[in-house]
C-alpha cells in the first residue's frame, strides 16, 4: 500500500508550511491525482485519517479530486480523453490510430491546496 508513504509525504509538506508560516495545525489538504497515478482514493483517505489521529492535525479534512486522462495522438495531434486506463487502448477519434497516444494528463499527484491555522 503506497498510500502510507504518500500521506507521510503530504503531512511532511504540510508541517513544513505550518512551521514556515508560524501556524499550529492543518485544517484541510486538497490532493489532485491523475487517473493513471495508481492512487486508491479510499485507501488514501483511510491512511490520512489514521495518521492524523492523536496529532495536532486530528480532524483535518482531505479533499481528493481525480484529474481525467488526457491523451494526444502523435499522428494527427488530436487531444482526447477518458476516465481510466482503458482510454489508452481506444482509437484516436480524429484519425483512428490505435497506438502511440501521448499522456498529457493523468499521471499527476499534486498537493494543490492547504488550509492551516
Amino acid at each position: 500500500m503506497h498510500e502510507i508513504s504518500l500521506v507521510q509525504s503530504l503531512l511532511c509538506m504540510a508541517e513544513e508550511e505550518i512551521f514556515r508560516r508560524n501556524c499550529a495545525r492543518l485544517l484541510m489538504a486538497r490532493v489532485e491525482y491523475g487517473a493513471l497515478s495508481g492512487v486508491v482514493p479510499k485507501a488514501l483517505q483511510f491512511c490520512f485519517d489514521a495518521m492524523i489521529q492523536g496529532t495536532p492535525h486530528e480532524g483535518a479534512r482531505l479533499e481528493l479530486a481525480c484529474l481525467p486522462l488526457r491523451l494526444r495522438c502523435p499522428f494527427c495531434g488530436r487531444v482526447f480523453g477518458g476516465q481510466d486506463q482503458d482510454a489508452l487502448h481506444l482509437p484516436c477519434p480524429g484519425c483512428g490510430e490505435l497506438f502511440g497516444h501521448i499522456v498529457e494528463q493523468g499521471k499527476e499527484l499534486i498537493l494543490s491546496r492547504l488550509e492551516i491555522l
